[in-house]
């Protein structure tokens, strides 16, 4: 049993765990609900996955299942609600759960909805584990550098599609609240957009994520013939 006195070394990935928002913690409760319901097999889960799934390019509201878009008072009061159109809260939400439903598809063994992985830290794990990382590398680069919504939802589906099929999962309370930065126009201090600032962290986040090389004792130093 670990004590104060001798605490286990935090790894790489806990060290700089980030936590989430109250939007990340809404959406977190909610797909995790979700989550064990369809992992209890029940009836009523499994539809709402498949309605959520179709509802994936559609505006928040389309789908018949609530919790894809419905906020709570506490994030209404800070949430700026325009007359037409969702907010920008209620538009990240509804694509967080509508690409978890994607993500859990055929996966009833696990949720993929993991507590404290970030999606860069889960698409390291990917590349790690991929034929090819630089093709992983590229097709998160083209995330992040998207420059629209619609472009950078468009990058996520192709990602996660491809988490799903090598079973690795992410927080996705931590992608909600990245979902809801990226829509924010430039910070009047620091003077960079959301989409720019998303775009710094999943790059550290995937750099911290990434396995250290394990030293060469042979490195440097110079073969005799």
């Amino acid at each position: 049993m670990d004590t104060d006195d001798n605490p286990r070394p935090a790894t790489r990935e806990s060290r700089y765990r980030r936590r989430r928002k109250p939007l990340g913690e809404h959406a977190a409760k909610v797909i995790a609900e979700l989550q064990r319901q369809f992992l209890n097999g029940r009836p009523n889960a499994v539809s709402s996955l498949a309605q959520l799934r179709q509802a994936i390019k559609e505006e928040p509201g389309a789908a018949s299942v609530p919790e894809a878009c419905w906020l709570p008072d506490a994030l209404l009061d800070l949430e700026h609600l325009p007359s037409e159109g969702p907010s920008d809260a209620e538009r990240a939400l509804h694509t967080a759960v509508t690409l978890w439903s994607l993500h859990q598809q055929s996966r009833h063994e696990h949720g993929m909805h993991v507590n404290g992985t970030s999606l860069a830290a889960a698409i390291q794990r990917l590349a790690a584990g991929a034929v090819n990382e630089e093709t992983v590398y590229e097709r998160f680069t083209a995330l992040g550098t998207a420059a629209t919504y619609g472009e950078l939802s468009h990058h996520a589906r192709g990602l996660i599609v491809r988490l799903r099929d090598a079973d690795i999962g992410f927080d996705y309370g931590l992608f909600v609240d990245d979902l809801r930065m990226f829509q924010r126009g430039p910070d009047p201090v620091a003077g960079l957009t959301g989409a720019e600032r998303v775009r710094s962290l999943w790059g550290r986040e995937y750099l911290r994520a990434r396995p250290q090389r394990r030293p060469n004792h042979n490195d440097g130093i110079e073969k005799k013939e």
